[in-house]
């Protein structure tokens, strides 16, 4: 059995590629919203909604008899895929990371790389007051100690409870854009606009993510951008491919441990 670890759109095309292929498997996702994804593609079946600790992943391996655990959650997801790799070590399963590969970002004066979350905040009170966030619902709580000296516009997908959390925050419903991305340049550019933005924060989670789009409307009307860069974690096997982690899952389970 495979348990793959989702909640992106590639670990849905990896699990919809796996049934396809006769394998059998579960996923996981941490949200309802991310288990609309599958019932959308006939695959409710095989998908299992929670969020799990180290000791959730190895009951959960053992229980289902897992042999191989294909990691394709959010670049950020750091926990998830540290809790995940130290379960596989436990349980001696076989773990594959596939994430997807980074972007060239642009250099330029506008833009200011930061290694985490607070020093995006940091960084964000010394630029313009109107500020954008498309760094997802569980970054909003950071940058609400922004919200008496600036004006916070937060982009978040359109799930109920994440609405509820930013307007308990006390995120204005009309700073509120409650989208599924990702987003062309020219809707991003148009939102700026509407919004009259002048710093855009963001996190590197590749072409997959739209990230290009959001620099490029951001650099065309002079607003300052924030990027988050990746955390960097050491995977055993990592690949950037969806047919090269797809082909690895059929290779090590007919390989030796």
């Amino acid at each position: 059995m495979i348990l793959v670890l989702s909640g992106t759109e590639e670990g849905k095309e990896i699990v919809r590629r796996l049934h396809k292929d006769g394998l059998s498997l579960l996923t996981t996702v941490a949200t309802e919203y991310g288990k609309k994804m599958f019932e959308e593609i006939g695959l409710k079946t095989v998908c299992l909604q929670g969020r799990l600790d180290a000791q959730g992943f190895s009951r959960l391996i053992k229980e289902k008899g897992i042999d191989t655990v294909v990691d394709a959650t959010h670049p950020y997801a750091i926990e998830v895929s540290q809790n995940a790799m130290d379960a596989c070590k436990n349980t001696n399963t076989q773990y594959l990371r596939y994430e997807r590969q980074q972007i060239e970002i642009p250099t330029d004066p506008l833009i200011h790389k930061v290694k985490t979350m607070a020093e995006a905040v940091d960084k964000a009170r010394v630029l313009g007051k109107r500020i954008f966030l498309t760094t997802g619902i569980s970054s909003v709580a950071n940058f609400i100690l922004l919200k008496d000296e600036k004006e916070l516009y937060v982009r978040i997908l359109p799930v109920p409870e994440h609405i509820a959390l930013c307007l308990d925050m006390g995120i204005p419903p009309t700073h509120i854009i409650a989208m599924h991305g990702p987003f062309s340049e020219e809707l991003n550019w148009a939102m700026f606009r509407q919004y009259q933005i002048n710093t855009m924060v963001t996190k590197d989670s590749g072409e997959v993510g739209g990230v290009l789009e959001k620099i490029h409307a951001a650099l065309n009307e002079g607003i300052d951008t924030i990027i988050i860069e990746r955390p960097r974690l050491e995977y055993p096997r990592k690949y950037s491919s969806i047919d090269e982690v797809v082909k690895a899952v059929k290779f090590v389970r007919i390989s030796p441990h």
